[in-house]
């Protein structure tokens, strides 16, 4: 739909503009901090397998604009090839895009152990044109408090609100509660930025079609770092229960996303 070019053209002059204008509070990178605030511009490969037997594969670019010291916005596009002719409609196409704004708080990075601070987000994702893309757009806005847990581990929670439309917001869905606690593990000498990001998450509905009903993932992250600029990382997701990339109300679309596996790879500026 023409709402993912607007979205490619809108990134593409953002970072254009956002570049020379905001760097990121120090000028040594720490990818392992999802509180830091950095330009970055990335993308990779990602592969995703059905539950049907038919699989496809996807590009996808992710841009983050520091619009400030403290805030930031996010976008997130890709277009993929779908393999397999179970399911009806094109086997090449836009898939599901994503928006994303962080304002993040007073942080206390001195603390090895405790609460260090809160982040606030809203987070827009959007049903794509391709066929297991093209289920649901979904709104979750809520806040990140942040821990310090000690050994070289710390969680971010991103507690909130979260809702779901058909494709183009034709039928409302359900409104809910999404929790995601992301653990971080940044050991120090094993490689250069190295770190484990174990993320679960989950949407339960309480209204309408999906009412009693959730959506789950289960991400395992591995990255580093190959300079002092340019991050790579690879994640593994697993989902459970209702696939929201797939639901649509009164239809049965064939492939519900088993799981997948993303290689990205981060240039920030």
């Amino acid at each position: 739909m023409d709402y993912c070019i607007r979205l490619a053209v809108f990134g593409a002059c953002a970072q254009i503009l956002v570049w020379p204008a905001v760097q990121a509070a120090d000028n040594e990178v720490d990818a392992t901090d999802p509180t830091k605030i950095y330009s970055f511009f990335g993308g990779g490969p990602k592969y995703t397998d059905y539950t049907n037997g038919e699989s496809m594969w996807e590009i996808r670019a992710i841009g983050n604009f520091a619009l400030s010291p403290a805030d930031s916005l996010l976008v997130e596009f890709g277009y993929g090839w779908h393999d397999g002719g179970l399911i009806p409609g094109e086997n090449s196409g836009l898939t599901d895009a994503r928006v994303r704004y962080f304002h993040v708080g007073e942080i206390r990075y001195d603390l090895t152990s405790g609460y260090r601070g809160m982040g606030y987000q809203a987070d827009l994702q959007f049903a794509g044109q391709l066929k297991g893309t093209d289920g649901q757009n979904v709104v979750l806005a809520g806040l990140m408090p942040i821990f310090a847990l000690g050994g070289h581990w710390d969680l971010y929670l991103s507690l909130g609100l979260a809702a779901t439309w058909d494709k183009n917001f034709e039928v409302h869905n359900g409104t809910g509660i999404g929790i995601s606690p992301n653990f971080i593990y940044a050991p120090e000498g094993l490689w250069s930025g190295a770190q484990l990001q174990i993320t679960p998450e989950y949407k339960y509905f309480v209204t309408s079609e999906l009412k009693n009903e959730g959506s789950g993932n289960l991400d395992i992250n591995v990255g580093g770092m190959f300079s002092d600029s340019i991050a790579w990382d690879i994640t593994y997701q697993q989902n459970f229960d209702i696939d929201l990339n797939t639901f649509r109300r009164g239809e049965d679309t064939g492939a519900t996303n088993d799981w997948n596996i993303f290689l990205n790879f981060t240039s920030f500026f």
